[in-house]
């Protein structure tokens, strides 16, 4: 018998159970939008569905069915490549460079912290070819270079901003208003560019974006990864965008994920691919001096190759072996810390979204000593935080100081517009990513710092600590002790596209792993999110009815009663690390 709930006994309260039912009624009745089973990126991939249990016996052959479903991927983007919208996209970049138009980048969640990282490859190009250190552009807006102000013409939209990058704001993605006011902070106006990002296409936050960009003249582009056919016939907020013939769309639809629901995965990478050559495409024609050519059947080719070497026999246990290894880590309350200082964007893009995907504990401030230490993180250890937040984006970070007028304005939740959230770029300097010493992530043994190379950087590994060095094949020194070497061909990009490709893919199948490995993964379903939105409550219920069989309205009442029981016990202290999914499960399993 599986050990009860540390707030079992709330879910026994009659009282309880009666306003569980009413609120899952609720839902049920008034939330129809928000219930997305029907969407293929919310549904079980059929090559995964016993994920956990693979992983756990055979750690290789789980990352090798993780992998499996990312050569989904190639045929998808081959025939985008060969669309309309596709060229309309390279056009549109060349036009926003020619007449010095913004190009904005909007997601929420992954795919806002995809659109970070997009920013960055821009800026990264153009500062190269100005031979300028990260971030001089920003620093310098008033230059006349040339190549600065095609720098500086680009911006990103994170969903809660961008302390959302480290810490996850995920109720903040229900409010279409709260994606018009991050459009209208950034002032777009007529002939701008919005790309905006949507794995499953019905993102209410982003679709905020697009509405206000229409509004204010700019030419819009919406890729998503679910067919058009699905979101236009069920999804109303969708429809409204897809179908207006001003914006041009980017279906990228592949298929269900990996691990249901999961959009950090092949969704990301897929969208990364596609807008990733796009930039490179664009940014070669307008340069002013042809670095290498563009060829977009050879993308496929490339992205191919990449996936051939992660699934090789000799890179699987590699994969296997630091899962496990990470997962022994947790499981006795050591700590991973990943070092770096270029790419350090993308370990957040991995590390972040770990904590609402599996409830670990997210990242904490510095000034509180309080919180959980998170499980993963990551640091620059060449630079203080000040520095690594500036050279990392190549900008100041961009926070929310919103108020409770604000809110107020924007039709907000009354608990909003009470007590607004702290989202400034104070708040995100409060988070210490660069050389300041944190004794929480060596204090207890095991731990893991585990520095991250990627590319030709022979000379930069520190031999005092672990590394992943992910670099030319032709380099395999067997001496270099710690070094976990992944030999991949990383082709010559002017954005460093298929080094971000990389890294995107070993980490997302490494952690991913290690969570399976540890059971917080049920098969292919993340049985250990928390219901912070109504997409995720919609998730759960789908998730505690698919692993019961009890039916879907049931599977709703069973979460909210255990969401109930979970404030009833916060408001003792009491311990709330565990999921009310998993919660559900697992009482679940008692009567039965």
């Amino acid at each position: 018998m599986k050990k009860q709930s540390e707030y079992y006994k709330y879910t026994l309260d009659t009282d309880l159970r009666q306003k569980a039912e009413k609120e899952a009624a609720r839902f049920k009745e008034e939330e129809t939008q928000f219930q997305l089973g029907h969407l293929p990126t919310e549904q079980s991939h059929p090559v995964t569905v016993d994920f956990s249990q693979i992983a756990q016996k055979q750690p290789e052959n789980g990352i090798k069915l993780l992998l499996e479903v990312d050569k989904d991927l190639p045929p998808v983007a081959r025939k985008i490549f060969s669309s309309k919208s596709y060229n309309e996209l390279v056009n549109a970049f060349q036009f926003a460079i020619a007449n010095n138009k913004k190009v904005c980048f909007s997601g929420c969640g992954s795919t806002g912290r995809l659109s970070m990282m997009l920013e960055e490859m821009w800026r990264q190009y153009w500062e190269d070819f100005a031979d300028v250190s990260p971030g001089y552009a920003a620093r310098n807006p008033e230059s006349d270079d040339i190549y600065l102000s095609r720098a500086n013409l680009v911006c990103s939209i994170m969903t809660g901003g961008d302390r959302a990058l480290i810490r996850a704001v995920e109720n903040f993605e229900d409010y279409t208003a709260f994606g018009r006011r991050q459009v209208a902070d950034l002032n777009l106006s007529k002939g701008d560019l919005l790309i905006a990002i949507s794995e499953g296409g019905e993102t209410s936050s982003v679709l905020g974006t697009i509405e206000e960009a229409l509004t204010r003249g700019c030419q819009v582009f919406f890729a998503f990864n679910n067919p058009v056919s699905i979101l236009t016939s069920t999804v109303e907020r969708s429809r409204r965008i897809i179908e207006n013939k001003d914006v041009v769309i980017l279906d990228l639809y592949s298929g269900s994920m990996a691990l249901s629901g999961s959009t950090r995965m092949q969704a990301t990478t897929l969208e990364m691919l596609i807008i990733g050559s796009a930039i490179e495409e664009s940014i070669l024609k307008d340069s002013g001096e042809k670095i290498i050519s563009f060829d977009r059947q050879k993308q496929i080719t490339l992205m191919d190759g990449i996936l051939e070497s992660l699934s090789s026999p000799e890179l699987l246990t590699i994969m296997a072996d630091l899962a496990v290894r990470e997962s022994d880590i947790y499981r006795a309350g050591g700590r991973v810390t990943y070092l770096a200082s270029k790419f350090l964007l993308d370990i957040f893009s991995d590390t972040t979204e770990r904590s609402p995907t599996f409830m670990l504990p997210p990242f904490r401030p510095e000034d509180d000593k309080d919180a959980p230490v998170s499980w993963a993180y990551a640091k620059d250890p060449t630079r203080s935080s000040k520095e690594a937040w500036f050279d990392m984006l190549r900008h100041a970070p961009r926070g929310l100081d919103w108020n409770s007028d604000d809110y107020k304005a924007m039709g907000a939740p009354r608990a909003l517009i009470d007590n607004p959230p702290s989202l400034g770029s104070s708040e995100i300097n409060r988070y210490f990513i660069g050389n300041e010493v944190d004794k929480s992530r060596t204090e207890k043994e095991p731990y893991l710092l585990l520095q991250i190379l990627v590319g030709n950087v022979q000379s930069n590994i520190q031999r005092d600590n672990n590394t992943l060095w992910i670099g030319s094949p032709e380099y395999n020194n067997k001496e270099d002790d710690g070094v976990i070497y992944f030999p991949i061909e990383l082709p010559d990009s002017p954005i460093y596209l298929w080094h971000h490709i990389a890294v995107k893919l070993i980490l997302n199948t490494i952690s991913t792993a290690s969570m399976g490995i540890m059971g917080r993964i049920r098969g292919n379903w993340m049985v250990q999110l928390d219901p912070t939105n109504k997409k995720l409550v919609d998730r759960g219920s789908r998730i505690i009815s698919q692993l019961t069989g009890i039916s879907y309205s049931k599977a709703c009442e069973e979460l909210h009663l255990s969401i109930l029981a979970r404030e009833e016990l916060q408001k003792e202290g009491g311990d709330t690390t565990t999921s009310p999914v998993e919660d559900a499960l697992d009482r679940l399993s008692l009567t039965t």
